[in-house]
């Protein structure tokens, strides 16, 4: 058997898939990371844009300080950031400019490995990203091949697409992602090895499992047994459910099998015993083992996208549609050509059925998501579109419009636009959020309790400092380090 490392997931995807992506607050970071670093993880899936953008706009924080915090606190373990090269916060396609200040940006804050994982299986755009993140200072960038179901997505689809990032230099491992938990024990044992079959230069050595149909903790085990190196993991209470499978009792059956894992299961416990605090404290849910469900291999719909439809749906006090919606999905998803259910799709797929259900016809109103993505501005879709719906799609205003790559922004644009004084990272976030959302936020950073927690930091950063006095005139405030000699 063999030496298997893990990859933990829980505060990126394991909070988009329990907690609707905006549980995790800044403050959890800075009190789980420690014992996070002392596990002796591969790696930590720490954030997405998708994680930044609701820092912003549910918490109001600072998402690089959140990263800072992060850096700051585990130092021996690589963190990761998730990207389909495509979008950055935005649900249209992001600028090649903007996507590259924001890869700077995150090497700059202490992000050493990006998954790059194209829903589309636009491998050449995968390969483009991949090059621009070692050019900025990534460490490490792995290449995904993404898992789904569908009359177009067979395994010699899958060959070809895999085969098609083989010959990249600035790839350095290939993944498995299945980001709705379709894959199924005797799957693996077919696919892997057709998968490494295609490959010459690379190997696929990670897994990437959602536990949504309950089975992913035995898939994994079979991937291990098949030469698959890494596996992604989590802690309770952000592990089962839509999540991904249990840390702890994933290390104990990868040795049953005669695998080994060095972990620190001490620190582990420790990490997963402040979140399930977090989780009491703040009225969290706790992800739970699923039962098998036959039916979710209709719609296909991550955890993820569901936990958060779950919410939006509440948001607009239409909770009890979440069952239409879903099973809208399956059709709103056959009409578009069968794109792969993971985001930025799944969401395309689902806000499209909430629309048709909510006015009662379908394709009454088409979201602006859905236009762009028949009109081309992701690529090619695998499968046929509905002519019907694309007709009414293209006859839009915006489908009549020339496809959009992104390609025509330039930071000096933004400068232009946003301000010549202004800092990079409150530039990029200016450009894909709404400016009420990012002046909330660094109106929040501005506010007594933030300045007071930033000057206690900064005494905590500076041993030899034994006391600290701010005044404004009419007010002082005081600190003094226990122990210190008077």
């Amino acid at each position: 058997m063999s030496e298997i490392s893990l990859v933990d997931v829980s505060l990126r995807d394991g909070n988009q898939s329990i907690w609707g992506a905006t549980g995790v607050t800044t403050r959890m970071v800075e009190g789980v990371t420690p014992d996070l670093d002392r596990v002796g993880y591969r790696a930590l899936e720490i954030v997405s844009s998708t994680l930044m953008a609701t820092a912003v706009r549910y918490h109001r924080e600072d998402p690089w300080a959140r990263l800072r915090a992060a850096r700051d606190r585990a130092p021996r373990t690589q963190l990761g950031f998730l990207t389909t090269g495509k979008r950055f916060i935005t649900f249209h396609r992001t600028p090649d400019a903007v996507f590259e200040l924001a890869f700077s940006l995150l090497v700059r804050n202490g992000i050493r490995r990006l998954w790059v994982i194209d829903p589309m299986h636009d491998m050449a755009g995968a390969k483009r990203t991949a090059e621009m993140a070692k050019r900025v200072g990534f460490e490490e960038v792995i290449g995904g091949i993404c898992y789904t179901t569908s009359p177009v997505h067979t395994d010699e689809y899958f060959a070809a697409k895999i085969a098609e990032l083989d010959d990249s230099p600035a790839i350095d491992h290939i993944y498995l992602k299945d980001p709705a938990g379709l894959l199924t024990p005797d799957r693996v044992r077919s696919l892997i090895p057709t998968l490494q079959g295609s490959l010459r230069h690379k190997k696929l050595d990670e897994i990437h499992s959602h536990s949504t149909t309950g089975l992913s903790p035995i898939t994994v085990l079979e991937a291990a047994d098949l030469g698959i190196s890494t596996i992604h993991c989590a802690l309770p209470p952000l592990a089962n459910g839509s999540s991904h499978p249990e840390a702890q009792h994933l290390v104990a059956n990868l040795r049953a099998r005669g695998h080994s894992v060095d972990v620190d299961l001490d620190a582990m416990d420790r990490a997963s015993a402040y979140l399930v605090r977090q989780a009491r404290i703040k009225n969290l849910p706790v992800g739970t083992p699923n039962q098998y469900d036959e039916a979710y291999y209709r719609h296909t719909i991550p955890g993820g996208v569901q936990s958060t439809t779950r919410r939006q749906l509440t948001e607009i006090r239409r909770p009890e549609l979440f069952d239409a919606v879903i099973e809208e999905s399956v059709q709103v998803r056959e009409d578009l050509g069968w794109p792969i259910v993971m985001t930025p799709f799944a969401q395309y797929i689902v806000t499209q059925a909430t629309l048709n259900v909510i006015t009662g016809e379908r394709y009454k109103q088409l979201s602006d998501e859905v236009i762009d993505l028949l009109r081309g501005d992701f690529g090619p879709l695998p499968g046929t579109v509905n002519p019907d719906l694309l007709d009414r799609a293209m006859s839009t205003k915006r489908g009549r419009q020339p496809v959009n790559d992104g390609g025509d922004v330039t930071i000096a644009d933004l400068r232009r636009r946003f301000g010549q004084t202004i800092g990079d990272e409150e530039l990029l976030l200016r450009a894909v959020m709404p400016a009420e959302q990012v002046d909330a936020m660094y109106a929040a950073g501005n506010a007594p309790a933030a300045t007071l927690k930033r000057l206690l930091a900064t005494v905590e950063e500076r041993p030899s400092v034994t006391s600290v006095s701010v005044s404004d005139g009419a007010t002082r405030f005081s600190l003094e380090r226990a122990g210190a000699a008077r």
